[in-house]
């Protein structure tokens, strides 16, 4: 399955944690979204946001 991830799931060693096979299938922008800053980083409407496509 392919899935967009930003921020930390960006980094193949955080990915690793919480997956057990993985492949990067290269960067990505979701348009539409903006990525809002705290605790927890989350994604709000307008803008856009940068990250990579994960195959698991």
């Amino acid at each position: 399955m392919d899935v967009f991830v930003y921020g930390t799931l960006t980094d193949p060693a955080q990915v690793a944690r919480v997956v057990s096979e993985f492949e990067f299938r290269g960067s990505a922008t979701l348009d539409g979204l903006h990525r809002v800053e705290g605790e927890y980083p989350t994604l709000a409407p307008c803008g856009e946001v940068s990250g990579r496509v994960l195959r698991t």
